[in-house]
């Protein structure tokens, strides 16, 4: 398990991307998680108790992954549910994508 400096994010961030490529099990538990975190900010002002649940249990695989993480916030937990469960990954190119079929 690989020790992170906490106050890096950059370091946070890839070492969560090294963890969840090498093992598939790990980016299967992360999608499951993701897709069960269910929270819009249009849906109220304040992330509801279910949700936070899940955003915790979510942080504390990635720490057992890699040692030491901060834990992400309300809006990345969305980002990331947006890219890996949702596919809108790079959503500002989308309708160019979808205008030119390859």
């Amino acid at each position: 398990m690989q020790q992170i400096p906490t106050s890096d994010p950059h370091a946070q961030l890839r070492s969560l991307y090294v963890a969840l490529l090498q093992r598939q099990d790990r980016f299967e538990e992360f999608k499951r998680l993701l897709a069960l975190y269910d929270y819009s900010p249009e849906d109220g002002d304040s992330e509801p108790e279910d949700a936070r649940l899940v955003r915790e249990r979510l942080n504390e695989s990635i720490r057992a992954w890699t040692g030491q993480f901060e834990g992400l916030s309300v809006t990345q937990a969305q980002h990331w549910r947006a890219i890996v469960v949702d596919d809108r990954f790079n959503v500002a190119i989308s309708p160019w994508k979808e205008a030119n079929v390859y």
